[in-house]
């Protein structure tokens, strides 16, 4: 498995993770789901995309960091009490997209938050397209069992409280990023010499790399660490390591023993490179 494709497509991935059917009752949304398909086409964002892919990226960071998380819109329930904002980040139909702005078609008057159905909105997707959707369009568009809507919370940095969402979410790992910090030359000279693991514990797991030779015999310095919910750590750092196989080194150390020992556990990679990939993977198999 070398791709984001074949995560998704990897149902082992989320095994043991259940969701409870009374959760994704949609009835009152069903006689407006299919004027969810009969919305205006959209368009590409004709200037200014770059501020919003900015946007976008640094909401991607925030979700594999943990600072915000993906809940299923079921889980949410829309409403006067809970309404479409602006500045918030929905996923339709595996898609993030951005409320831009809403307001009245009538008289372009602007508003933070509604669910009038009167109200449209100005909505940006990561893929450069745009759109002006009526409200009700988009919660039905976003209620439809086939589009697997999602809502990306906000940053918990940002907020005391996140409101009533459903918290139903279990971390089950951690990937962490290490540079060595022992004495030989060879590795130190090394730029972007990086380890990449998974951890229940971090602190407990590299707490004796000096004897192991994974490490290279030698102690390590924590650079990058993300937590992990609802997916297989494991399997997610495998899917890493494909994504990262033409950076993979080779290198050699000598054991305490005295024993030539080769590990090719460790990666050149420019840090930026790896933790775009660690994002877009985490982000990736929670949008389905």
């Amino acid at each position: 498995m070398t791709d984001l494709d074949d995560i998704l497509n990897d149902d082992s991935l989320f095994e043991g993770f259940e969701s409870d059917d009374r959760l994704f009752n949609t009835k009152r949304y069903s006689r407006t789901v299919k004027a969810a398909d009969k919305v205006a086409t959209r368009q590409r964002v004709r200037s200014g995309f770059d501020y919003y892919q900015r946007l976008f990226q640094a909401a991607q960071a925030d979700i594999a960091s943990g600072k915000r998380q993906i809940k299923p819109i079921s889980t949410i329930e829309i409403s006067q009490k809970s309404p479409i904002k602006q500045g918030n980040f929905y996923i339709d139909n595996g898609v993030m997209l951005y409320v831009n702005k809403i307001y009245n078609p009538e008289n372009g008057q602007e508003v933070s938050e509604s669910t009038n159905r009167k109200y449209k909105a100005h909505t940006v997707y990561e893929n450069g397209t745009e759109n002006h959707i009526w409200l009700l369009s988009l919660i039905s568009s976003l209620y439809d069992t086939k589009r697997s809507g999602r809502m990306v919370t906000e940053n918990s940095e940002d907020i005391s409280l996140l409101g009533d969402y459903v918290t139903d979410y279990q971390t089950t790992g951690y990937i962490y990023v290490v540079k060595y910090a022992g004495q030989d030359q060879r590795f130190l000279q090394m730029k972007n010499l990086y380890k990449i693991g998974v951890a229940k514990n971090i602190q407990q797991r590299l707490a004796n790399t000096s004897n192991e030779a994974t490490y290279l015999f030698a102690p390590v310095a924590l650079v990058k660490s993300f937590e992990i919910q609802n997916v297989d750590a494991r399997k997610l750092e495998t899917y890493l390591h494909h994504a990262l196989t033409d950076k993979r080194v080779k290198l050699s150390t000598i054991s305490p023993k005295g024993k030539e020992i080769t590990i090719n556990e460790w990666f050149i990679a420019d840090l930026d490179e790896i933790e775009s990939i660690i994002n877009e993977m985490i982000v990736e198999v929670q949008r389905y």
